[in-house]
């Protein structure tokens, strides 16, 4: 994919613009839940590192309320403004192109989500090597770690009809207004910006992943983003990425709930296991593209 010079320099520049809207909406989400959460429930929780998990039920619920509003005025704000701004040009593939609605390039997407689990938990056990134990990384990352995957936790235990808030808060929220914010407006500029596809795709996985603010998982969470940014730019839409997106946190509340646990070393990491894995979801990103293919006027 070739742009010219002046359309890279938009194209950065108005990256680097998105990305401070994103900061400031992000800093205004922040505020907005803190507000609306003192106002419905008389005061706002935060947790700091360290700190004990909540046991009032009301807390459960008031988490669940800020998480929406941070999701919903972080990135999808984010978004809003992005097509604002820049005469609806944004979000990108929304709905998209026909062939993003294919149901077998949906189905084939759900597969490359589900078959690829074994190797994103292989690479959460890399990523932890990569931090040195002791050192000052160690000192920094793993009390945020800690507090980020203890509140995730908590926010999905849940019983009965409960469960289906936590499906609407930490998989279908995510998948739509992230999805929006981070494929639909940040990969398409970063696309233009470098020229090449697998670089925007790329980059936009890293700061994806960077700003869920999770280093031990910075690497299964690259991964992740670019199954998705691939799905999106090859679909040319956004929803066979908010579909797997909402099938991946989905699996990860279920796991929950079935184990207790969300830990990634639940599987015995086996290399023909590992191996399959790469190999299934190899098989199913090869399929999907032959569907799109064949499904796109020549």
């Amino acid at each position: 994919m070739k742009s010219e010079p002046a359309d890279r320099m938009q194209a950065l520049s108005r990256t680097l613009i998105f990305l401070g809207i994103l900061l400031v909406a992000s800093v205004l989400a922040s505020i907005a839940a803190s507000v609306v959460a003192a106002t419905v429930f008389g005061e706002a929780f935060s947790m700091s590192p360290g700190q004990a998990l909540p046991t009032e039920d009301s807390v459960w619920w008031q988490l669940h309320l800020q998480n929406f509003i941070s999701q919903a005025v972080g990135f999808g704000g984010a978004a809003w403004v992005a097509g604002k701004i820049w005469s609806g040009a944004f979000p990108v593939g929304l709905p998209g192109k026909a062939a993003g609605r294919i149901p077998a390039v949906l189905l084939l997407a759900v597969l490359a989500t589900v078959v690829c689990s074994p190797l994103l938990a292989a690479s959460y056990e890399w990523n932890g090597t990569l931090i040195p134990e002791g050192g000052a990384l160690e000192a920094l990352f793993l009390p945020l770690e800690e507090m980020i995957e203890a509140l995730t936790t908590y926010l999905a235990m849940a019983d009965g009809g409960r469960r289906i808030i936590v499906i609407l808060s930490v998989a279908a929220l995510p998948a739509v207004f992230e999805e929006l914010a981070f494929r639909g407006v940040l990969q398409p500029l970063l696309i233009r910006a470098t020229g090449k596809a697998w670089l925007g795709i790329a980059l936009t996985s890293i700061i994806f992943s960077a700003i869920h603010f999770q280093f031990y998982g910075f690497l299964p969470r690259v991964l992740l983003g670019a199954l998705f940014g691939w799905l999106v730019y090859r679909s040319g839409s956004l929803i066979p990425g908010m579909l797997a997106h909402f099938v991946n946190n989905s699996l990860a509340a279920a796991t929950l709930w079935v184990t207790g646990s969300m830990a990634d070393d639940l599987m015995d990491l086996t290399p023909m296991l590992i191996g399959g894995s790469l190999l299934l979801t190899a098989l199913a990103t090869v399929a999907c593209d032959r569907v799109i293919r064949r499904s796109t006027p020549a």
